[in-house]
């Protein structure tokens, strides 16, 4: 461990529960997840909460809360199963009225201390984004406050995504922003295409690459909910589907591939934060070993492009 530790994790510590062991060392920066196949710790971190963000919020499950240290779940348990006309799902404490009520009441018991208590903690969880001082915090700060505090496409005007049943084979080295950068400048190979998934506007929300690296991997334009999880644009997704049986397509205007509707595809797969998800001034500082391994083996411009540039690239492929 570090002489101090990661802003996320002193804010969990402070404010809401301390984060389990693996994800504190990870945000630390412990050697043996700045390897040449993680990139970081904090990359590596945000591939460990995709395997909440893959899967959706169950209302009577607690393994979400494993993102904590041995969190106590007991006094949760005992609530959903003796107060089911009082709540059904522990997610989102702190919006449930008759919770509210019932904790406001005189009828006070030892369970309602310890509920209590969790309902405090999801109620600090709702703000802790704001509390923190650094880009890359504020980011991974809403993902683990998202996945126990669920979203919804009505109270964040955002697009859903289908999730996939199961992960395509598709990699998330961190050399795979490699060719999204080359994109970003206007350089697609000769044999490359990209698909553009644009919503019911024609409004593009993700890029896909073929025949550049690992087909169907596709990085987010816009911010984009899945499961609940507000994802932020420069999120890395894989995707599997048959773009031949799709009718519903047009011709890209530069570069070969197609404007697809994202309703068109069955499902997709969360698999990391790009270093595009964090502004080209606070790349090196929250990607560290991951940024410089992209520095080294050349990748173009890592540094300075902005994830603008590629929205522009795909905006430019959708006829007017």
């Amino acid at each position: 461990m570090r002489e101090t530790d990661h802003e996320i994790i002193q804010l969990f510590k402070q404010h809401v529960f301390p984060l389990s062991t693996k994800l504190a060392e990870m945000l630390n920066e412990h050697f043996s997840h700045q390897t040449e196949r993680r990139g970081c710790g904090y990359t590596q971190a945000t591939r460990v909460l995709a395997e909440y963000i893959n899967s959706p919020r169950l209302s009577q499950d607690f393994i979400d809360l494993k993102l904590f240290d041995q969190y106590d779940t007991k006094a949760l348990k005992a609530l959903l199963e003796q107060s089911q006309y009082l709540i059904s799902d522990w997610h989102n404490l702190d919006l449930n009225e008759n919770l509210q009520q019932h904790l406001a009441g005189p009828n006070s018991t030892f369970l309602s201390a310890q509920i209590h208590d969790h309902f405090e903690r999801q109620k600090n969880l709702r703000h802790i984004a704001a509390q923190a001082q650094l880009e890359e915090s504020q980011i991974l700060c809403q993902l683990i406050a998202d996945i126990i505090l669920p979203q919804t496409s009505t109270n964040t005007g955002l697009v859903e995504l289908k999730t996939r049943t199961e992960k395509p084979k598709v990699g998330s080295c961190p050399m795979a922003e490699n060719f999204f950068l080359k994109i970003a400048h206007g350089r697609v190979l000769r044999q490359g295409e990209i698909n553009i998934f644009v919503d019911e506007e024609q409004q593009p929300l993700l890029l896909e690459k073929l025949n550049m690296g690992d087909d169907h991997s596709c990085i987010s334009l816009k911010p984009i909910l899945m499961n609940g999880v507000c994802l932020p644009a420069g999120s890395l997704f894989s995707v599997d589907y048959d773009r031949d049986a799709i009718q519903n397509k047009t011709q890209n205007k530069q570069f070969k591939g197609y404007v697809i509707p994202y309703t068109e595809v069955s499902g997709f797969w969360f698999l990391r934060l790009t270093t595009l998800a964090v502004s080209p001034e606070n790349r090196s500082r929250a990607f560290t070993t991951h940024y410089q391994q992209q520095i080294d083996n050349g990748l173009y411009s890592p540094g300075t492009t902005r994830l603008q540039q590629l929205l522009d690239v795909a905006t430019a492929q959708v006829k007017n």
